[in-house]
C-alpha cells in the first residue's frame, strides 16, 4: 500500500514515455513532478558532455549527494529519470520501469530526428532490458515493477501504476528477446545496425500504435 508522501521513480529507456507518464501521475496524485535531467543540468551535476550523443555524463556521487538532500526535504514526489542509481535507495518507495517494444523505440527516435546510432542504441538497450537490470541491481526486486506501455494510452498506463502503488497491481515480466523471437524478428536490429540506412518498409511491420 502506498504511504502518503511517497517518492516514486519513473524510469525506462528513452522514448518509453517517461515524461508524459510521470507528469500525469504527479497530476493525478497531486505530487511534485521532477525532471531529473533538467535538475542535473541546472545544478551542474555532470562530469562532461558526450558530444556524439548530445547528452551529459552524470557525476553519480555528486548527484546522489544532491538528491539525498532534495528528497529528504520533499515528500510526494514523482521523479522522471533514465538514470536510476543517483537517488539514495532508502528514499525511493517505488520504481516503475516503463517498457515499450524495441522497434517502436527505434521508430520514435527516428521520428524525432535523432542520430541513427542513438536510435539503435536505445532500441537495443530496451531489447536487452538494460534499464530494468540497472533498477533491479540497485533497488532490489521488491521495489521495482515493470509496466508494458506498448500500444497503450497514457491514462491506461497511469491507471496500472496507481494500482501498483495501492498494492493491487500484478507483476508482469516483459522479455523482448522472447517476444521478438516469437515474431521472427530477433535478428532485425542487428541487421539494421549493419546497414547504412533503415529499410523503407521497416515500420510497416508495426501496428499503428507507435
Amino acid at each position: 500500500m502506498m504511504k502518503d508522501g511517497s517518492r516514486v521513480l519513473i524510469t525506462g529507456t528513452p522514448s518509453t514515455g517517461k515524461t508524459t507518464t510521470a507528469k500525469r501521475l504527479a497530476e493525478t496524485l497531486n505530487y511534485h513532478y521532477t525532471d531529473v535531467a533538467k535538475v542535473i543540468v541546472e545544478e551542474k551535476l555532470y562530469k562532461s558532455l558526450d558530444e556524439e550523443r548530445g547528452s551529459f555524463i552524470v557525476d553519480i556521487k555528486r548527484a546522489r549527494e544532491f538528491f539525498a538532500t532534495y528528497l529528504t526535504e520533499r515528500q510526494g514526489v514523482v521523479l522522471d529519470s533514465h538514470v536510476v542509481e543517483i537517488f539514495p535507495r532508502k528514499l525511493i518507495d517505488k520504481v516503475l520501469v516503463l517498457r515499450v517494444h524495441p522497434l517502436i523505440i527505434l521508430k520514435r527516435g527516428v521520428e524525432r530526428r535523432w542520430p541513427l546510432r542513438k536510435c539503435l542504441e536505445n532500441a537495443q538497450a530496451e531489447l536487452l532490458g538494460i534499464c530494468l537490470s540497472d533498477a533491479l541491481r540497485y533497488y532490489g526486486k521488491k521495489k521495482v515493477w515493470q509496466v508494458n506501455c506498448t500500444c497503450r494510452s497514457a491514462e491506461d498506463v497511469v491507471s496500472e501504476i496507481l494500482c501498483i502503488l495501492q498494492g493491487k497491481g500484478e507483476r508482469r515480466d516483459v522479455d523482448w528477446l522472447v517476444e521478438l523471437e516469437k515474431e521472427g524478428r530477433l535478428d532485425l536490429l542487428l541487421e539494421i545496425e549493419k546497414a547504412r540506412d533503415l529499410p523503407k518498409d521497416l515500420f510497416k511491420l508495426l501496428n499503428n500504435c507507435g
